[in-house]
């Protein structure tokens, strides 16, 4: 079950609704700079379920970005601090080997959320279901969204180690990011974490859930970002439908294929 800590801190992954007006955030985010950079990754979707939900059929699952490069993955806001609700620019900070800023980048928005206590950044995930392959096959029933995120050190990626090694732990209206080596998991109950297949005919399909997808964020490869995993959709007798995994996306190491994932 999801932690009590965990969910009083991420009331959701909600979906991105504000507009990235002003500087165009998409064509800054791979231009040359100086320090080390993240390499952002996403685990293999895990914890994937079918949940019958007031007459909606919801594809629910856990999701797990991860930081396999050298450098710190690292936003702040523009204004901090707890008092001021307004919608602000989120600025990438990009760190040296001593942790001094070395370079600083215009990537997203901040926004401030009354209703969860705490601030989370634009369009850091994309979710979407295909059909045919997961790469262009068409989007199913609408299935193409992109969400927000607080980012927080959750879990290594290889190893288990004490919590006093965390750099990112809360979502104030402060520094939010993810250290090297470290995973920011949302689990499957998490509001948020679901795609509606109500009405999706039985067949193949792939869950694909890509990090950075427009690009905005600096990191040292933007080609590696997606991970998926097929299920086949059936309606036995015109019954529930059910799912059964099928499939994965080939994966580099154990923790990126899911299997160090705590699922909290």
């Amino acid at each position: 079950m999801i932690s009590m800590a965990r969910a009083a801190l991420l009331a959701g992954a909600v979906l991105a609704t504000v507009p990235l007006d002003g500087p165009a955030f998409g064509t800054t985010g791979q231009a040359a700079t100086a320090g080390l950079l993240p390499d952002i990754r996403t685990v293999v979707p895990k914890q994937v379920q079918l949940v019958n939900m007031h007459q909606r059929e919801l594809l629910r699952f856990s999701n797990g970005i991860a930081n396999t490069g050298p450098g710190h993955w690292r936003m702040r806001p523009e204004i901090t601090g707890t008092g001021s609700g307004q919608v602000q620019h989120a600025i990438q900070e990009i760190l040296d080997g001593q942790g001094n800023v070395v370079d600083e980048r215009l990537v997203s928005t901040y926004e401030f959320h009354a209703e969860h206590d705490h601030w989370h950044i634009d369009r850091v995930a994309l979710f979407q279901i295909r059909s045919g392959n997961p790469v262009d096959g068409p989007i199913v029933g609408g299935n193409s969204i992109k969400v927000t995120f607080c980012l927080i050190d959750w879990y290594k990626l290889d190893d288990n180690p004490k919590h006093t090694e965390l750099s990112y732990f809360h979502c104030g209206a402060d520094r939010q990011g993810i250290s090297p080596g470290w995973v920011d998991q949302y689990h499957q109950a998490t509001e948020g974490q679901a795609l509606d297949i109500t009405g999706v005919p039985a067949g193949d399909y792939y869950l694909v859930s890509t990090s950075n997808p427009d690009g905005n964020f600096v990191e040292s490869d933007t080609t590696n970002n997606t991970a998926w995993v097929s299920f086949r959709l059936s309606r036995p007798n015109g019954g529930n439908a059910k799912i059964s995994l099928t499939g994965h996306s080939p994966c580099d190491s154990p923790g990126l294929c899911g299997l160090t994932g705590t699922n909290r």
